[in-house]
């Protein structure tokens, strides 16, 4: 009898132990699709790619593990000209920051916020202020002909008569985009070395305040 309680003691302990320090974390993940439409004198042109993004709860080491997959989105807004949505860091917020108030739920309180996103099926603008990071290439053959481009400025870098609509994002059921920017851009696949070469010993993927890499095209 006494070995029972001890044992049920030890039990009762072991899961408290383990609720505290929450060794098995709850994750929430979901894809999501970001979609440009930009006006441009031949009508509307649009690009879609869908990532992949999963966040944990804090778990016994008191950390929140975060991930994201997926590639840039592209649209072709001439022939040979193309602007381009990158991915990153921001990747992992832009859902919290696009559908929390349409769940009314605080950013904060994400044990609420992300497992109605995980489940939500529709579409909303991004908020102007989370818009990611826009950038376009003089030669898309050389990476080191990057530009980045202004959102509310289009016709700075591809001419008179084009103008951003709109960034919506969805969260959607369809698979990851794979392969698309890996066509476009062949130079994604070059050895670090002769990416380094291309850009004279440097990383050719510069530009003012900020700092990119392949990763920010395809993340896998």
């Amino acid at each position: 009898m006494a070995r029972t309680a001890i044992r049920l003691a030890v039990v009762v302990a072991a899961t408290v132990l383990m609720a505290a320090c929450n060794l098995f974390p709850k994750t929430w993940q979901w894809n999501q699709k970001l979609t440009l439409e930009v006006a441009t004198p031949e009508g509307i042109k649009s690009g879609s790619a869908v990532t992949h993004v999963s966040w944990q709860d804090v778990n016994a080491l008191g950390h929140y593990i975060a991930k994201f997959s997926g590639e840039a989105t592209v649209v072709e807004i001439a022939p040979g000209r193309y602007l381009f949505a990158l991915i990153g860091e921001t990747s992992k917020y832009i859902a919290q920051y696009t559908f929390h108030d349409q769940f009314g739920i605080s950013r904060a309180d994400y044990r609420k916020l992300l497992p109605e996103i995980e489940k939500f099926r529709g579409t909303a603008d991004v908020p102007r202020a989370r818009y990611p990071l826009l950038v376009t290439f003089a030669d898309i053959a050389d990476p080191k002909t990057i530009q980045k481009v202004d959102p509310d400025n289009l016709p700075a870098s591809f001419g008179p008569g084009v103008s951003l609509k709109r960034i919506a994002l969805e969260i959607t059921d369809e698979k990851v985009t794979k392969g698309v920017i890996g066509k476009l851009l062949p130079w994604l696949n070059w050895s670090r070395e002769k990416l380094l070469a291309s850009g004279g010993g440097r990383n050719p993927l510069k530009i003012p305040t900020e700092s990119l890499d392949i990763p920010n095209f395809v993340w896998r």
